[in-house]
C-alpha cells in the first residue's frame, strides 16, 4: 500500500501524533479496566462464580487466599510495569545514542511496546479494583470467584507478553535490523511521479503557509477531488521534509478560485522531520545513520556499510521516479498537480552529497558506496531508463572517488578507489 493513500492531510497528521506515543493506548487501557473489572464483578454476582462453586473450579479456598492472590497478582504487575518501562529508556536511550536520536519516532511507533505497556496498565488497575473488593471475612459465596480468574487469566497474558516483548527490546539494538527496514521503507514510492512539461506562465494566486514548520505530508487525492472543478495547475512550492517559513509560498495556482482552507487541510506542517514524512525522511536517516556510524567516537564501518546498502536498496526501488531536467515532475494521478522535490533527483542528490562528505575519509566505504553505484547502473531495473539518470549515477560516483582519493594518501586505497571507479564510471560510459 502506498502511504500517500495512507496520508489523510492535516487532520490525520494531528490524530496521528495524539495515537502514535507511549501514553495513548495505555491511557485507553487505564479508562477501560475500571469497566471490566465492574464487568466481571457483575457477572460473578449473577451465576459466573457459583458456575465455579458447583464445579469444583474455584481458584481459592478462602477469602483470605482470594485477598492474597489479588495482593500478590497487583504487586507483580507493578513490578512488571516499572520494570519493562525502565528497559524501555534505557535502550532507546543506549540505542539513539549509537544510531541517532531520530530512530525514537519509529520505535515509539512500534505496536508491541505500546500494546505491552498498555496490557500492563489494564492489569494493573483491574488487580487493584478486584483487590478492593474482596473482604477477607465474607464467606466463599461472596468471594468474586469469577475475577479472581479473570486476572489470573491476564497475568498469564502479561507473563508470556514480557518475555516477547523484552526480546523484541533487544533486538531493538541489533542496528543492522533497524537499517534493514528503513531500506525497505525508503525504497517503497509514497506517490506515483510522471513527467511532464511545467506551466510557463504567471501565477494567478499565491497560497501562503500558515505556519512555520517541516512540511509532514500533503493529500493529493483528497486535494484532487476537492479541486476536481478547477481548470488550472497547481504548482507543489514545498515537498514533504522540506522546511517553510510562515507566510512562505506554498502553493502556486494558474487560475484564481482556489480555496485556502482546502490547502491548509491537506497540508501538514509539523515542528521538526519526522517518519511519517515517507521516504524523504528515510533516505535522510539511512544517511545520518552512516555519518553517525563514521564518526570517531562511533567508528563503526560494517553500520555504515550497511546502510550504504540499504541506500542502494531505495534508489533502486526509486528509480521509477526519476524525472529529466527538462521536464516537470507532476502527480501522475493528477496531472495538474506540478510536484518538483518529489523525483529522484530531488531525493537522493541532497543525501548523497552529505554521504559523499562523510565517507570520503573512509576509503573502504567510500569504494563501496561506488560499486554500488555501479551495481544500481547494471541492474535490470536500469533497462530502457533515461539515459540523464545513468549520466546522475555516474556523476555520483565520480564524485565521491574524486573527494576520497582527495583524501586519501595509501596507495593501496587509492588503487582501490580507482578500481571501483573503472568498474563503475567506465564500464557505464
Amino acid at each position: 500500500m502506498r502511504r500517500e493513500a495512507q496520508f489523510g492531510g492535516a487532520a490525520f497528521w494531528t490524530l496521528r501524533q495524539l495515537i502514535i506515543n507511549y501514553w495513548a493506548l495505555p491511557l485507553i487501557a487505564v479508562i477501560a479496566a475500571p469497566v471490566a473489572a465492574i464487568v466481571s464483578l457483575w457477572l460473578g454476582q449473577h451465576g459466573a462464580s457459583e458456575f465455579l462453586l458447583a464445579r469444583d473450579l474455584a481458584p481459592v479456598a478462602s477469602a483470605e487466599t482470594a485477598k492474597e492472590l489479588a495482593s500478590t497478582a497487583t504487586g507483580v504487575t507493578a513490578a512488571f510495569l516499572t520494570l519493562y518501562f525502565s528497559i524501555t529508556l534505557l535502550v532507546l536511550t543506549l540505542a539513539a545514542g549509537n544510531l541517532g536520536v531520530r530512530l525514537i519516532d519509529r520505535w515509539i511507533d512500534k505496536r508491541l511496546v505500546r500494546i505491552s505497556m498498555a496490557g500492563l496498565a489494564f492489569c494493573l488497575v483491574f488487580s487493584l479494583i478486584i483487590l478492593a473488593a474482596i473482604d477477607p471475612a465474607a464467606d466463599m459465596a461472596d468471594v468474586p470467584l469469577f475475577s479472581l480468574l479473570v486476572l489470573i487469566i491476564l497475568q498469564m497474558i502479561n507473563i508470556a507478553m514480557m518475555g516477547v516483548s523484552l526480546h523484541d527490546l533487544g533486538r531493538t539494538m541489533f542496528v543492522d535490523r533497524s537499517i534493514a527496514r528503513i531500506g525497505r521503507d525508503a525504497a517503497t514510492p509514497n506517490l506515483p511521479v510522471t513527467a511532464g512539461e511545467a506551466w510557463r506562465g504567471e501565477w494567478a494566486q499565491t497560497i501562503p503557509a500558515r505556519r512555520t514548520g517541516y512540511v509532514e505530508g500533503i493529500n493529493y487525492a483528497w486535494l484532487a477531488k476537492k479541486l476536481s472543478d478547477h481548470p488550472g495547475r497547481l504548482h507543489f512550492c514545498k515537498a514533504p521534509g522540506a522546511h517553510v517559513l510562515e507566510g512562505e509560498a506554498l502553493v502556486l495556482c494558474e487560475r484564481d478560485g482556489v480555496d485556502p482552507h482546502y490547502i491548509d487541510k491537506a497540508i501538514a506542517i509539523g515542528d521538526f522531520r519526522s517518519d511519517g514524512q515517507g521516504p524523504v525522511f528515510f533516505i535522510r536517516l539511512l544517511v545520518e545513520i552512516a555519518a553517525r556510524a563514521l564518526s570517531p567516537g562511533i567508528n563503526d564501518s560494517y553500520t555504515a556499510r550497511a546502510a550504504c546498502d540499504a541506500l542502494t536498496h531505495a534508489m533502486a526501488g526509486q528509480l521509477g521516479s526519476w524525472v529529466d531536467r527538462a521536464d516537470q515532475p507532476l502527480y501522475a494521478d493528477d496531472c495538474r498537480f506540478e510536484i518538483p522535490g518529489q523525483d529522484f533527483a530531488a531525493l537522493f542528490a541532497g543525501p548523497l552529497a552529505t554521504l559523499r562528505q562523510s565517507a570520503a575519509d573512509y576509503p573502504a566505504i567510500a569504494a563501496r558506496m561506488i560499486d554500488n553505484f555501479g551495481r544500481l547502473l547494471h541492474h535490470d531495473a536500469m533497462m530502457n531508463r533515461s539515459p540523464e539518470l545513468r549520466a546522475f549515477l555516474c556523476t555520483q560516483a565520480d564524485a565521491l572517488a574524486d573527494h576520497a582519493l582527495a583524501q586519501t594518501q595509501q596507495h593501496l586505497d587509492r588503487e582501490t578507489l580507482e578500481s571501483a571507479r573503472r568498474n563503475c564510471v567506465g564500464e557505464a560510459a
